[in-house]
């Protein structure tokens, strides 16, 4: 008995240590594995292209997601297309809509771009710290105690500089019905009803107060609010604003309440549309198709860049932001006469994701008009 339980000890013994063996040989498998992909990750960012890789390779990762859609395209031909038909939150790129009603209501004579108007009327619709700097920064490119500005500089600091304040004025010399008319005008399948921004920054004390509810409860019932009451709420404000502004005050109360949950939500309920949708504008416009020259006349007023580049003949972009999303719609013509447009919209991205966005949008956009080889390089990679 006692040379059985021997046996079997040693048996055990012999076992264990063979396990033990097999588990270390493993283990050191593993670790060679995973330092063999660390060094394979990092040999891979250490290669990508400093200016435009991390974006690329945030694309590349994405595209099977519904956090982005990409749409760019040489001389009509495709250069990459990820997601063309999903409908994501536009920001600010939504002010291109606004830009050609402007520009075609000058050209109809209904509005006349170098009326002056009282900055008094603009500033009812500003907001403090709600939009970046953007208002602030475009007054201070007038001449101090400018009291009186034109509709035309007034649409140049919705463009050039996206004052969401200016963008409301103008959603209110053009008329809402007009701009939204507009969408339908332009054959625009997948587009949401605009509605008025900074009106919508106030949506949330509305609800509160309306319904008696506490703070903790206000996310929950903007989000049960469908879309459509959500678009009526903005416009009813809107249009008592029209009557009787706020007050500074006033304001203050309501941005006090859009925290980061609630500035998801104002993000989320943003005016959606598809890359598709504004590819097919940003290349109509860049062919000057559809409208007359008188409208391009007005629309280059507005919407253009000012070109460092001595290849590019002409360019107009406008980007979009909010704290989840950075999108950007461009087009440009170089002097050969060829024409790039590129959309780029996405969503629900963290601050790490918003750094690399924003270091590298542009810079993905330059290289695309500007580099054969890239073209070739982005078909390539997004293709596969």
């Amino acid at each position: 008995m006692k040379n059985s339980s021997a046996l079997l000890f040693v048996c055990i013994l012999l076992l264990l240590t063979a396990c033990s063996k097999g588990n270390e040989e493993e283990q050191k498998e593993n670790q060679n594995n995973t330092e063999q992909d660390e060094l394979e990750e990092q040999d891979t960012k250490e290669n990508l292209d400093p200016a435009t890789g991390l974006f690329m390779e945030f694309i590349k990762e994405n595209k099977d997601t519904d956090r982005i859609a990409f749409l760019a395209a040489w001389n009509d031909e495709p250069i990459a297309e990820i997601n063309p038909d999903l409908a994501l939150p536009l920001a600010s790129v939504v002010k291109i809509i606004i830009a050609i009603e402007f520009a075609s209501q000058a050209e109809e004579g209904k509005m006349d771009p170098s009326e002056m108007i009282s900055m008094e009327e603009v500033d009812k619709y500003f907001f403090a710290n709600t939009d970046g700097g953007a208002h602030e920064a475009w007054k201070n490119t007038l001449e101090d105690g400018e009291e009186q500005v034109s509709l035309e500089q007034i649409a140049q600091g919705m463009m050039d500089y996206s004052s969401n304040a200016n963008t409301d004025y103008l959603i209110e010399r053009l008329g809402l019905e007009e701009v939204n008319n507009r969408i339908e005008e332009l054959d625009l399948h997948n587009h949401d009803p605009i509605y008025p921004l900074t009106a919508s920054i106030a949506i949330p004390e509305r609800v509160l107060e309306e319904n008696n509810l506490e703070e903790d409860e206000l996310e929950a019932a903007l989000r049960d609010l469908d879309d459509d009451a959500y678009r009526q709420i903005a416009i009813g404000l809107f249009e008592e604003w029209q009557q009787e502004p706020l007050s500074e005050e006033e304001k203050e109360k309501a941005v006090a309440l859009v925290d980061m949950p609630i500035q998801k939500v104002w993000s989320d309920r943003l005016t959606h549309a598809t890359a598709e949708d504004y590819y097919k504008i940003m290349a109509m416009l860049n062919k000057k198709e559809h409208y007359s020259d008188a409208f391009y006349e007005e629309l280059d007023a507005i919407f253009s860049l000012e070109l460092e580049n001595e290849a590019i003949e002409r360019a107009a972009q406008k980007g979009g932001s909010t704290a989840f999303v950075l999108n950007q719609a461009v087009y440009a013509e170089d002097k050969a006469g060829n024409r790039l447009e590129v959309i780029l919209f996405t969503n629900d991205l963290n601050l790490s994701e918003l750094e690399v966005a924003a270091m590298q949008m542009q810079a993905l956009t330059d290289k695309l008009v500007n580099e054969e080889d890239f073209r070739e390089e982005v078909r390539d990679a997004l293709a596969e």
